[in-house]
């Protein structure tokens, strides 16, 4: 049976306690020259270590600063990632509010609307992840939105998953705008009544699925 002080032990031996000096700007002076330069300053490790995560696609949650290797106490984070948004260090890096969490990334290789994507996959918000979707694309480009892209990145849905997210979405009025289409070859798309009407949906998608490849 493991105790409490166990936990608290195994947590301990994975603190990278360099990272965690800096951090707290407590790192003391290092004579031997040989050692490489270490960035300015706390904020400038944040930053970098938010930009790493978000060149492969992934956000920072706030919560992730507090555990091992960086491992900073409660008191200490809120003023350094207030330092991060405010400063020049940190001019790329962006918040986005979650219902569970904040959530960093760098703007510098992420757009804010991928950023949405992930922060609704990692809250596990399927049916509000599948509507943002919707209703972005058919806003932005505009076009019905494709329902086999919700199983590639960032979302990774499995088919039932957005078979019941689907269900789901039909008969809550928070996705009352959100419709299905098809077309002739089945293929299933959604579009946003809020954006285009059905049949321009059906037009759009028939294009998609067969037209152009008949008129190319």
């Amino acid at each position: 049976m493991s105790h409490p002080g166990d936990e608290v032990s195994h947590i301990e031996s994975d603190v990278d306690l360099d990272k965690r000096q800096w951090l707290q700007g407590g790192r003391q002076h290092v004579e031997d020259e040989t050692v490489p330069d270490a960035p300015a300053s706390p904020v400038d490790i944040m930053a970098d270590f938010i930009r790493q995560h978000s060149t492969s696609g992934q956000l920072v949650a706030r919560a992730l600063f507090l555990l091992p290797p960086y491992a900073i106490e409660e008191t200490a984070l809120s003023p350094l990632l207030e330092a991060l948004i405010s400063g020049e260090a940190g001019a790329d890096i962006v918040c986005v509010h979650g219902s569970q969490d904040d959530y960093y990334f760098s703007t510098q290789t992420m757009t804010a609307n991928y950023a949405d994507m992930c922060v609704q996959v990692v809250e596990k918000d399927i049916c509000r992840a599948i509507a943002q979707a919707v209703r972005f694309d058919c806003q932005t480009y505009p076009r019905p939105y494709k329902v086999a892209m919700l199983e590639q990145s960032p979302y990774g849905f499995d088919p039932q998953q957005i078979e019941t997210a689907l269900a789901a979405i039909e008969t809550h009025p928070d996705f009352a705008d959100i419709r299905p289409v098809a077309a002739s070859n089945d293929a299933l798309y959604l579009f946003s009544e809020r954006y285009m009407s059905y049949g321009k949906a059906y037009g759009l998608c028939e294009w998609l699925e067969v037209e152009q490849y008949q008129n190319p």
